[in-house]
């Protein structure tokens, strides 16, 4: 009876044991794993994408950030247009509307080199002409939504209706756009210590070649 009582009570002390074991490997895994992930939290935060202000084009968000393949960037236009016209570059006015019997909204103007006509700079930079005006004109977007607008440019009786016709394979560092400024979303203002200024686009411009023309350069 005796050996029976000790035998039971080595048992007792040896699950004590045991389990006084278990709960201390429990402990130092758990402080083992939270060594471990506080680290990696730091490097996956250090890993976003940082978000950044650009001049005159608002907060720019991941998705803006990435540009569709043949897809035209805005600013990049907008500084090539900016660059063309100091260089000597002519540019015409463009416009947009909802079809034949709407009236032609300005938005803007586009610049090209001498050999490219300004129908062909308005075709191969028309969505971002599209894109703008729906920005601008946001009665006109109610009606449209994603349907295609008419764009035109300036000619000497009005506006003329830029076609399929028109797009040439040209690089896009041969022309630019800029559009009316929209002090709402920040696209195509000029700031002077946080002031916004008149925009260029008010001066009087050197007209390009409306007429088709096949010099342009294709790439």
């Amino acid at each position: 009876v005796y050996r029976q009582r000790g035998q039971s009570r080595a048992y007792s002390a040896m699950g004590v044991l045991m389990a006084v074991r278990v709960a201390l490997l429990a402990l130092i895994c758990a402080q083992g794993a939270g060594a471990f992930s506080a680290p990696r939290s730091s490097l996956i935060s250090r890993a976003r994408p940082l978000t950044a202000v650009s001049a005159g084009f608002g907060k720019s968000t991941g998705s803006e950030a990435k540009t569709a393949k043949g897809k035209l960037n805005a600013k990049k236009q907008w500084d090539r247009f900016v660059d063309l016209s100091k260089d000597g570059g002519g540019t015409a006015e463009v416009a947009v509307r909802k079809d034949a019997e709407s009236e032609w909204k300005p938005i803007g103007r586009v610049c090209a080199v001498a050999e490219l006509p300004a129908a062909a700079a308005a075709a191969r930079q028309r969505a971002l002409i599209e894109e703008h005006a729906k920005r601008i004109y946001l009665a006109l977007l109610a009606e449209v939504g994603k349907a295609p607008l008419q764009v035109g440019v300036r000619v000497a009786d009005g506006f003329e209706l830029v076609g399929k016709e028109d797009r040439a394979l040209v690089s896009s560092e041969q022309l630019g756009f800029e559009g009316l400024p929209d002090p709402r979303t920040g696209y195509y203002c000029h700031y002077d210590n946080g002031r916004l200024q008149s925009s260029d686009s008010a001066k009087a411009d050197k007209p390009i070649e409306t007429a088709p023309s096949t010099a342009a350069k294709v790439v």
